[in-house]
């Protein structure tokens, strides 16, 4: 069972890596939950949690579950960069067998 400080800091890390990914600043998010820019900052900061309808309409604006904001899986990368470094050489390995496969098809 995780703890309260444990909830409040992984919902704080996705809604701040989820706010991040779409380029909305905390006032942007914030207009959209209902809640003052303030109020983001402190959930993002794990400093605060959200409040049962805070966090409805957090999830609503991301359009997600809260309990995907609640999961430490779903905690990304700061940058979508860092997803496809962790990726590139697995794609350019397969990439690569799948054209070496090709080409053996057209040589027969």
């Amino acid at each position: 069972m995780k703890t309260e400080w444990e909830l409040k800091a992984t919902f704080g890390k996705n809604v701040s890596a989820r706010r991040e990914r779409r380029g909305w600043s905390q006032e942007k998010l914030a207009e959209k939950a209902g809640v003052s820019r303030n109020a983001i900052s402190d959930i993002e900061n794990g400093d605060k949690f959200a409040r049962a309808k805070t966090l409805v309409n957090i999830a609503r604006a991301f359009e997600t579950e809260v309990y995907e904001l609640l999961k430490p899986e779903t905690v990304l990368p700061d940058k979508p960069e860092d997803i496809l470094e962790e990726y590139r050489e697995e794609v350019r390995e397969k990439m690569e067998e799948i054209g070496n496969s090709f080409m053996e098809k057209l040589k027969r």
